[in-house]
C-alpha cells in the first residue's frame, strides 16, 4: 500500500497486523507496536481519545478484512481496563520525555572552548578524546528514581484532541463510531504507575483465570509476587515471574505450606543413572594416587566386549574424564587456588569435563560468549524491519538442537568461588535464570502452546566458579511462574577425589538426560500425524484452529527488560 492510498497515519501497520499476525488482538498489536504509538500520540490530549481512535480504527480494519474480532477489542473487565490504561499513560509520559530535551550541563565557557579551537586537524582530535570521560554508575539516583515510582494523575475533562492534518473529510471518517468503544471508567483521578514499567504491562496482560491459585490457602502466586515486586528499587528473580528455591526474599512472601507446595506441585523426576555408570565412577573414586594410576590404564570394559559407541560412550566419557583430570593430580605440588583466571578454568577443568559428555547426543554446545537466540528473539520481537538487530544475552555456553535455533540450557562461568552470597555468583545465577526463562519462551512457541507438554518442559542451567559447579533446571509447574530448583553445589578436587569427582561427573550426565527428554517432547508435538487431518473419524469437517492443541494453550509472558542504568559523568 502506497503512502498517497492511505487514510490516516498509521493505517499500513495495522493492515499488515491483521493479515501476517496468526493470533490476532488490539492488546496484542498496541504491545506489538509501542513505539509507534509513542509517535502517533502528539495528536491526542490524553490517552482516553486515543484508544477510543485506535480501537475503532482495528475493529474497521478487521471488518474491512472480513474478521470478526469484536471481543477482542474491549472487554469490560477491570484486569483489560487497567492494562490499557496503564499502557496509554506510559506512552503519553515516554513522548513527553523524547519530547523534552535534556539540558545540557556544560557550561558556556567550557562549551566555546571545545568548538573553537578548531584551527589544528591534531589539537581537535585531542579535544575529542579529553572529552570522553569515565563513566561511574549513580546506583543511588537510579533507585532513588524507582522509589517514586507513583504520583497523582489527573486527567481534565476539557482536554480536546489535537487534529492531524487532514482534511474534513477524512477527520469525520476516522471519528465516526467512536462512541461505540469509550469506557465507563469513574476513576480518573485514581493513583497510577507513572512510570511504566514492562513490568507493570506483563502483569496486567496475564489472564487471571490461568494464573496459579494455590491449594494450602487460595492465594494467587502472581499476584503476591506482583504486589510485592512491583516497588522494589532493584532487578529481582520476582520481575520475571520467576521463583527461586534458594531465594529467601521470595521464600518470605509465602507460608511454609505455600513454600512447599510451589517446589513439590507437578515436579519433574531426576533422570536415574545407569548402575553401569555408577559402578564405573565408585570404581575410579579412590583417594590413593598409586591405585588410581594402575585402575586409569585399565580396560573399562569386560575383556571379550567389543566398544560400541551407542551402548558404551558414557563408560567412554566417564573414562576420558577420568584420564584428563589424572593429569592435573599427578603433580604433587598442585593447587586450585585463587591465582588462576577463568580462562584456565575454562580450558583445562570445565571444557574437557562437560564438553565430550555431549558429543554422542543432538546436542550442540556452542562456547566463547555464544549469544542466545532465544534472547535475541524476545529484545527483537518489537523491532520494525529499520530498527537495527539487538543481540541476545551472551553466556559463556549455550546448548542448541543441532542444526537449529532451538535452545535448552546455558553455561555461565566465573573466576573465583565466593561462597553463596558471592555478587559475581548471585548475578551470573539470575542471568542465567533469564536466558533459561527465554528458552522456555522458545519451546512453548514450538509446541503451540500445548499445556499438556510445556508443563513437562525443563531448561537446564550449569553455573561453575572456579573449581566449583551447580546444575539448575526451570520448568513451569503451574500458571505463568517458572520455577528454579538448584542441584547440590559440587567440586573439583585439587587433590585425588577429595572430594569425588564423580559427583560433578553424575550431575552432567543428569543434564543431558533432561535436555535429551526436553528435546523428545518438542518432537513429539511436532510429530503428531493427528494434525494431518481435516476431516474426524465421522467424516465431519476439523476446525484448524480448535485442532492446534488437545489442552488448553498457554502462552508465557516475555522475561523483564533489565532496567537501564544511569551513568554519571565524572569531572
Amino acid at each position: 500500500m502506497s503512502t498517497s492510498e492511505l487514510k490516516y497515519f498509521g493505517q499500513d501497520i495495522l493492515i499488515a497486523y491483521l493479515k501476517e499476525r496468526k493470533n490476532k488482538s488490539y492488546c496484542g498489536f498496541l504491545y506489538l507496536h509501542h513505539d509507534d504509538m509513542i509517535t502517533f500520540s502528539s495528536s491526542f490530549s490524553n490517552w482516553k481519545k486515543m484508544d477510543d481512535y485506535w480501537s475503532s480504527k482495528f475493529l474497521r480494519e478487521a471488518e474491512s478484512l472480513g474478521l470478526d474480532l469484536s471481543e477482542k477489542v474491549h472487554v469490560k473487565s477491570e484486569h483489560l481496563e487497567k492494562w490499557v490504561k496503564i499502557y496509554w499513560e506510559g506512552i503519553f509520559k515516554e513522548h513527553k520525555m523524547i519530547s523534552s530535551p535534556i539540558s545540557n550541563t556544560s557550561s558556556p565557557a567550557s562549551t566555546s572552548k571545545v568548538t573553537s579551537n578548531t584551527s589544528s586537524p591534531a589539537s581537535s582530535t585531542s579535544k575529542v578524546h579529553n572529552l570522553r570521560k569515565r563513566q561511574i554508575i549513580d546506583y543511588n539516583e537510579n533507585q532513588m528514581a524507582k522509589k517514586n515510582i507513583r504520583r497523582q494523575f489527573i486527567q481534565t475533562a476539557n482536554d480536546k484532541v489535537i487534529q492531524p492534518i487532514q482534511s474534513k473529510a477524512v477527520q469525520s471518517t476516522l471519528y465516526a463510531n467512536d462512541e461505540e468503544f469509550i469506557y465507563n471508567n469513574e476513576n480518573e483521578n485514581e493513583q497510577e504507575i507513572d512510570n511504566l514499567t514492562n513490568f507493570d504491562l506483563i502483569y496486567h496482560s496475564l489472564d487471571p483465570a490461568k494464573m496459579w491459585t494455590l491449594k494450602s490457602s487460595g492465594r494467587i502466586v502472581e499476584k503476591v509476587i506482583y504486589e510485592y515486586a512491583q516497588n522494589l528499587p532493584y532487578e529481582s528473580y520476582l520481575h520475571s515471574f520467576i521463583i527461586n528455591d534458594v531465594d529467601k526474599e521470595a521464600e518470605s512472601l509465602f507460608q511454609k505450606e505455600e513454600w512447599e507446595e510451589i517446589f513439590s506441585f507437578n515436579l519433574q523426576k531426576v533422570p536415574k543413572i545407569d548402575k553401569s555408570l555408577t559402578d564405573l565412577m565408585k570404581n575410579y573414586s579412590i583417594t590413593d594416587l598409586s591405585s588410581f594410576q594402575k585402575i586409569i590404564f585399565e580396560p573399562f570394559l569386560p575383556a571379550d566386549t567389543l566398544y560400541s559407541n551407542k551402548e558404551h560412550f558414557d563408560l567412554n566419557y566417564i573414562h576420558l574424564a577420568y584420564s584428563i583430570i589424572h593429569t592435573l593430580w599427578e603433580n604433587e605440588d598442585f593447587t586450585l587456588d585463587s591465582s588462576r583466571l577463568e580462562g584456565w578454568y575454562q580450558h583445562n577443568i570445565w571444557c574437557p569435563i562437560i564438553d565430550p559428555a555431549f558429543r554422542n547426543s543432538k546436542i550442540n554446545l556452542v562456547r566463547g560468549e555464544g549469544m542466545s537466540t532465544a534472547s535475541s528473539d524476545r529484545k527483537n520481537n518489537k523491532s520494525c524491519n529499520a530498527d537495527r538487530k539487538k543481540i541476545g544475552r551472551k553466556g559463556d555456553g549455550i546448548f542448541r538442537l543441532k542444526g537449529d535455533r532451538l535452545e535448552i540450557g546455558g553455561i555461565e562461568a566465573g573466576r573465583k568461588w565466593e561462597g553463596k552470597n558471592g555478587r559475581k555468583y548471585l548475578r551470573d545465577s539470575l542471568k542465567l535464570s533469564k536466558m533459561l526463562r527465554d528458552m522456555l519462551v522458545q519451546l512453548i512457541k514450538e509446541c503451540n502452546g500445548d499445556e499438556q507438554i510445556i508443563r513437562k518442559l525443563q531448561t537446564v542451567g550449569m553455573l561453575h566458579s572456579a573449581n566449583r559447579f551447580q546444575l539448575l533446571t526451570m520448568d513451569i509447574p503451574n500458571g505463568y511462574i517458572c520455577r528454579i530448583k538448584r542441584f547440590d553445589i559440587q567440586e573439583v578436587a585439587g587433590q585425588i577425589n577429595n572430594p569425588p569427582l564423580a559427583f560433578v561427573i553424575k550431575d552432567i550426565l543428569r543434564a543431558k538426560a533432561i535436555m535429551t527428554r526436553t528435546l523428545e517432547l518438542v518432537q513429539e508435538k511436532k510429530s503428531n500425524l493427528d494434525d494431518l487431518d481435516d476431516f474426524d473419524d465421522d467424516g465431519k469437517e476439523v476446525i484448524r484452529s480448535e485442532q492446534c492443541t488437545t489442552h488448553q494453550a498457554i502462552t508465557l509472558s516475555e522475561t523483564h527488560k533489565t532496567p537501564s542504568r544511569i551513568f554519571k559523568q565524572s569531572l
